[in-house]
């Protein structure tokens, strides 16, 4: 590997690990760890991401019978974990960002043994024992160092972010993690789309010219199916399961949001020449399309009212502000309101209850009042 392909990645790792860690940061830590207990969305988040959303990719490598460069490569992007994009787009969109930073967590962690175990059997199964450029097998030619760095880097932000969250819960700490991490998010952005179109210093990976008509236009939609199938199943089933609606937002992004930076490295260190401008071009363009059609899906459901931020607001102050903290601050209130009316309820229904009380004993007090009068009426009479 160059120098430059070694450069590029730490910049990326770097990256990557700054916008992680700005995304935990951004979460208020009373909600991470109400959402932490939230086993029901969480276990369905991970059987979206490790379960449905792989073998969507398998079923569509099978199906348009895609090249091995393509096609290994897409079922490296549909079986790796959450992207780091996901907290990003859940924040910018006001979805559940405790859930999400959750479900980045626990898919990032499983996928140590998810990833492996999904890759060598859907491509086994799609190409059996083919070779790749070095002559040996697929499976045996994948570089699984480079996938657990990866896998390592965002675990390490998010429990630094988590940390700092706890560390340092203030408002203007959330609002600098939040820009921080936006920026890298924008940094990294332009940083993956400038390495799919600028070629290696040996040559050996495509001109701008190569990269747009080295694949086929039935791979395109193939790359592009599973991130839209996977946004109607997820919203479907967290719907039917009667999640909230910002928690099926977020469900949403996480099934299909990935990590294609992990298939970016496996890409590098798999593939060489016009394999690897046929490889390079798969999470290029599934980066895309999830970017485009999360940015379209998130838009819409907010002006339906799905999001945490208010749908008749403007589209810069939402983008621009956090309803996370200010969301639990409210339902704290809410709370407390509950329990001060129940309290003065309780309060006034024991006063209704003294008074009643009050009341039966002066009717008591008359009666023997009366009583005691008629008597010596009686003596005399008598």
């Amino acid at each position: 590997m160059s120098s430059a392909n070694i450069g590029a990645q730490v910049a990326t790792n770097v990256l990557l690990f700054l916008l992680v860690m700005g995304m935990a940061s951004t979460v208020d830590i009373r909600m991470l760890r109400q959402q932490l207990r939230n086993f029901k969305a969480i276990s369905i988040g991970l059987l979206c991401q490790f379960f449905l959303l792989p073998f969507f990719g398998y079923l569509i490598t099978v199906a348009f019978q895609l090249p091995v460069p393509v096609g290994v490569t897409l079922i490296i992007v549909v079986s790796s974990p959450g992207g780091s994009y996901s907290n990003w787009w859940c924040a910018l969109f006001n979805a559940d960002l405790g859930l999400s930073v959750s479900m980045t967590t626990a898919s990032t962690v499983l996928s140590i043994g998810f990833l492996p175990m999904n890759l060598f059997i859907y491509t086994y199964a799609a190409y059996n024992s083919q070779e790749g450029d070095s002559g040996t097998s697929v499976i045996q030619s994948i570089n699984f160092g480079v996938i657990f760095i990866s896998i390592a880097v965002v675990i390490g932000a998010i429990g630094t972010g988590v940390c700092c969250s706890y560390k340092f819960d203030t408002p203007r700490w959330h609002k600098i993690s939040y820009i921080g991490g936006n920026m890298s998010g924008i940094a990294l952005i332009l940083l993956s789309t400038a390495l799919s179109f600028i070629g290696g210093t040996d040559g050996s990976q495509p001109t701008p010219d190569e990269t747009l008509t080295a694949t086929r236009p039935t791979d395109y939609v193939a790359i592009a199916l599973p991130c839209l199938i996977g946004l109607v199943v997820a919203t479907l089933i967290s719907t039917l399961l009667q999640f909230s609606k910002p928690e099926r937002l977020t469900t949403a992004v996480e099934c299909c949001y990935q990590n294609t930076g992990i298939a970016t490295s496996a890409a590098l260190s798999l593939f060489s020449g016009n394999d690897l401008q046929l490889a390079m071009r798969v999470p290029t363009i599934y980066g895309f399309v999830e970017a485009i059609s999360i940015g379209v899906y998130l838009l819409l459901f907010w002006k339906l009212g799905w999001s945490k931020a208010p749908k008749d607001e403007k589209i810069c102050t939402i983008i621009a502000k956090t309803y996370e903290v200010q969301n639990h601050n409210e339902d704290s209130d809410k709370d407390n309101d509950e329990g001060q009316e129940e309290v003065g309820s309780n309060v006034g229904n024991e006063d209704e209850e003294l008074a009643a009380e009050s009341s039966f004993e002066m009717e008591l007090s008359e009666q023997k009042q009366s009583v005691d009068a008629e008597e010596p009426i009686e003596r005399l009479s008598g």
